[in-house]
């Protein structure tokens, strides 16, 4: 009697589909495109964000502009009017000071005159300048005669010199006083007008940063999405060989 050798089973054959045999692959694929789309939208966020801030800066900018523009005409206006009014005031002074000068010329030679004069020509002059009564003054010879209501007359007069003195006396300080707030509106205006100066350069340097700010960003969101773009061609091609 023959034995027939017993035929070996064979294991049953695992059949995997396309899906499972490029698991990895597509799970690779799929974050790959998910990344690539959120830092897409992402940058794309990022710089319309910058873009309107810039946009804002840009319109804040330009009203910016025009109110410098308003406030330097106007500085420009009244500086030149504070330079005509000291013009007018140093024109001024010095034509006082010039007629002061001279007065003063004048009375010195008339107090020469006076020690010169005849005693009728002398009791006529005291007579104008004191406003002596009529007849209150008399001349013998060389003498002059003066009754009591040209003394008085004469004496009132006088009093006024003292006072007039002070007056002018006070006058002087406050001319010097104008004077020196004069030059210190001028200085004002001079730094104000530096700082309106200051101010227009700081704007138009927070504009340029601004603009600057919004190319890198832009830039940036350029490169990413080109380095992802790359990223999803060799993905692409990868894809398309396992396919194949």
């Amino acid at each position: 009697m023959s034995i027939t050798p017993a035929v070996p089973i064979a294991a049953p054959t695992v059949t995997q589909t396309w899906l499972q045999k490029h698991e990895r692959i597509i799970i690779v694929a799929l974050i790959l495109a998910v990344g690539t789309f959120g830092l897409s939208r992402y940058f794309d966020a990022t710089a319309a964000k910058a873009e309107a801030r810039a946009t804002a800066a840009e319109q804040a900018l330009v009203l910016q502009k025009a109110t410098d523009a308003q406030n330097a005409a106007t500085v420009a206006s009244v500086l030149a009017q504070y330079q005509a009014m000291v013009q007018a005031d140093h024109t001024l002074i010095a034509s006082l000071a010039a007629a002061a000068a001279q007065r003063q010329a004048a009375v010195v030679q008339q107090q020469h005159t006076d020690a010169t004069l005849p005693a009728a020509d002398l009791a006529n002059r005291l007579k104008t300048l004191g406003n002596a009564p009529e007849g209150s003054i008399s001349v013998s010879g060389d003498t002059l005669n003066l009754l009591r209501p040209g003394a008085v007359a004469i004496v009132q007069a006088l009093e006024t010199i003292p006072a007039l003195q002070a007056d002018l006396k006070d006058t002087q300080v406050a001319l010097g006083s104008s004077q020196a707030a004069l030059a210190q509106a001028g200085t004002v205006i001079t730094a104000q007008t530096t700082e309106i100066t200051g101010l227009k350069k700081e704007i138009a340097d927070q504009a340029a940063a601004d603009k600057a700010e919004i190319a890198a960003v832009k830039a940036a969101g350029r490169k990413n999405s080109m380095k992802w773009f790359l990223r999803g061609v060799v993905v692409g091609y990868i894809g398309g060989l396992l396919s194949h």
